[in-house]
């Protein structure tokens, strides 16, 4: 995502940090800022949480169920 009013839009999103900035990045979870990501590991624990935002939301293999 580009800024916090795109990611306030998204189902999960991120607003990253720009260049020279301090590597803190506010991650929006249905509409509302739920928490801000720090230090040099951003992106694997963002990634983290989308991995359980779609197992919470969709569930591990529904596709495959029906």
């Amino acid at each position: 995502m580009n800024g916090p009013g795109e990611s306030k839009h998204a189902d999960i999103g991120i607003s990253l940090p720009g260049t020279g900035e301090a590597p803190a990045a506010p991650v929006f979870i249905d509409g509302e800022k739920r928490l801000t990501l720090r230090g040099e590991g951003i992106a694997q624990e963002f990634q983290v949480l989308v991995e359980n935002y779609i197992e919470n939301r969709f569930g591990s293999g529904s596709a495959e169920k029906k």
